[in-house]
């Protein structure tokens, strides 16, 4: 048997194949954001995204799967940074500077020695003066060995004074006697704190060679 096809039958022929391979692959809008849906014709692995209200016919399968994959596993260690800028002056506050020694052994109780405290900030600063004796006591009130009545000069507790920026603070006060007794009510440490950069310097008068050592204490 023989099939004839006229031109306009071969042309017929061709439209239909065509529109049977554009309706499988159609796109739909995806069932919801970030998910997709498709029905898959196993016989001949053609596929179309369809969405939750489409369904599919009775010769292909539903599938589903997300937009965006699972989260893959962690990438290699990178490279060391680069080493950040210097912090503030010696760690910040607060910031503690010790004059030591604070007594003499002979000749107390006539000479006058002086505390000088300098605020090198561009703000007020928080001083506390501590006179401290082997212990660590403060003697801030405490009557100077080798005086009448003078008492030791300085902060109690949390007590501080404010130093405008760029001034200093004078303190003065007369050496104890430390002999014969070389321990009791005699400062042996002068601890100054604030909360912002200065300097201390100390003009510690005594018989002999008496060294004037105010540092700052490292953090």
């Amino acid at each position: 048997m023989t099939i004839k096809f006229t031109r306009r039958r071969v042309i017929a022929c061709v439209a239909v194949f065509a529109v049977a391979v554009l309706v499988p692959i159609a796109l739909h809008a995806a069932s919801s954001p970030g998910t997709l849906e498709a029905c898959v014709n196993p016989g001949n692995g053609m596929m179309r995204l369809v969405d939750s209200s489409t369904a599919c016919h009775n010769n292909e399968t539903r599938v589903t799967w997300n937009i965006v994959g699972p989260q893959g596993p962690p990438g290699p260690k990178g490279d060391p940074g680069d080493p950040g800028p210097p912090g503030p002056s010696s760690g910040g506050p607060p910031f503690v500077w010790v004059c030591t020694p604070a007594h003499l052994y002979h000749n107390g109780g006539t000479n006058t020695s002086n505390l000088y405290v300098f605020n090198g900030s561009a703000s007020a600063a928080n001083i506390a003066v501590h006179f401290l004796d082997i212990n660590g006591t403060n003697l801030v009130g405490v009557t100077i060995p080798g005086t009448a009545s003078e008492p030791y000069p300085g902060e109690s507790g949390a007590t501080t004074v404010s130093l405008a920026a760029g001034h200093t603070r004078n303190l003065t006060w007369t050496m104890p006697i430390a002999s014969p007794d070389p321990t009791t009510n005699v400062a042996y440490t002068i601890q100054v704190s604030s909360n912002e950069p200065i300097v201390v310097g100390a003009n510690l008068l005594g018989g002999g060679f008496m060294p004037n050592e105010c540092n700052l204490l490292p953090k």
